[in-house]
C-alpha cells in the first residue's frame, strides 16, 4: 500500500477522532500519539489547537518519513511524567505491542484523572477481507513476475527500480518460503496467526482487554471505512464508496474511548 494513500485512510479516521476529542476536551489539551509513525496524525491534531507530544520506537519503518517531531522510546516506559496528558491516541498500534496488558498500566500512569484514551483498532473483518484478497494478491504478484522475465530488458530495468519493490523481494526468498507465502496469508499482530487474529482483532476481545486491565469503555464507534491490507484497488475506490461498503461488509476497524475505572492490575 502506497504511503500516501494509507495515509489518506488515516486521517479519514482521525477526523472521527477528533470530533470525540472535541467534544470531551473543547478547550484544547494535551494529546500524547503512541506509535506516530510519520507524525502526520500529530500535525493534524496539533493544526486543530491541540498541543502533541508523539513517540514511537526508532527503528519503526516509517522513521524515515517523519514530518512532525517525534521522541523515540523504548516500546515499554513512556518518557513522560504521571497525570501529564489529556487524551492518550493511538491508531493501529496496540495489536502490535507484545506487553499491551501490561503497557495499559504506562498509558494510565501519563493520563490525568478525569483523562480519555482513544485507540483505532483493528477488526475481524479487516482480517477476515484481508485473508480473502490475499489469493488474488498473490496471483496478481505472479504475474508481474513473470512479466517482469519476459518484458525487453531496458522496460525491465526501469519496471524493477520503480515498479516493482515488493516483486524484487518476493525473488530473494527460497521457494519454501514462497510457497508458505502463497499459501497462508501474514499475521498482523504480535501473536497467533492470520486466522486466530478473526478472534484476536474482534470487538468482544478488544472490550475484554481494556475491561481487564482496569478500563471503563465511554464509547465505541467503528470508523465506517472498508479496505484490506493489500489494498489492490488502492484509490481507485474513493473514500466515499469504501464507507458504503462499510455498510455490505464491515468495517476495518475499531475506536473505542477508554476512562480509567476503578479496577487496577
Amino acid at each position: 500500500m502506497e504511503l500516501s494513500y494509507l495515509e489518506t485512510l488515516r486521517l479519514s479516521e482521525l477526523e472521527r477522532v477528533l470530533t470525540e476529542i472535541k467534544s470531551e476536551k473543547p478547550n484544547g489539551g494535551i494529546i500524547l500519539e503512541i506509535g506516530a509513525g510519520t507524525g502526520f496524525q500529530a500535525k493534524k491534531m496539533a493544526e486543530n489547537g491541540y498541543h502533541v507530544e508523539a513517540i514511537d520506537i526508532a527503528d519503526s519503518i516509517y522513521s524515515i518519513h517523519r514530518i512532525w517531531q517525534i521522541t523515540n522510546y523504548d516500546g515499554k516506559h513512556i518518557p513522560f511524567p504521571c497525570n501529564y496528558f489529556d487524551v492518550v491516541f493511538s491508531s493501529n498500534v496496540l495489536e502490535h505491542i507484545i506487553h499491551v496488558v501490561e503497557f495499559q498500566i504506562e498509558i494510565k500512569r501519563v493520563l490525568k484523572h478525569d483523562g480519555i484514551a482513544v485507540h483505532i483498532l483493528p477488526s475481524a473483518s479487516w482480517r477476515f477481507w484481508t485473508n480473502v484478497v490475499h489469493y488474488p494478491f498473490v496471483f496478481k504478484t505472479i504475474i508481474k513476475i513473470v512479466y517482469s522475465k519476459i518484458m525487453p530488458i531496458k522496460v525491465r530495468i526501469k519496471y524493477n527500480e520503480v515498479k516493482s519493490n515488493k516483486v524484487t523481494k518476493m525473488k530473494c526468498l527460497s521457494k519454501k518460503e514462497l510457497t508458505k507465502n502463497a499459501l497462508y496469508p501474514h499475521r498482523h499482530s504480535e501473536k497467533g496467526t492470520a486466522f486466530s487474529e478473526l478472534y484476536y482483532f474482534s470487538r468482544y476481545r478488544w472490550n475484554a482487554l481494556f475491561k481487564n486491565t482496569g478500563w471503563e469503555i465511554k464509547n465505541y464507534y467503528s470508523t465506517n471505512l472498508f479496505y484490506t491490507a493489500y489494498m489492490i484497488f488502492g484509490p481507485s475506490i474513493s473514500i466515499r464508496l469504501r464507507t458504503f461498503l462499510s455498510y455490505l461488509l464491515g468495517s476495518s476497524c475499531h475506536i473505542f474511548v477508554l476512562i480509567k475505572g476503578e479496577k487496577t492490575l
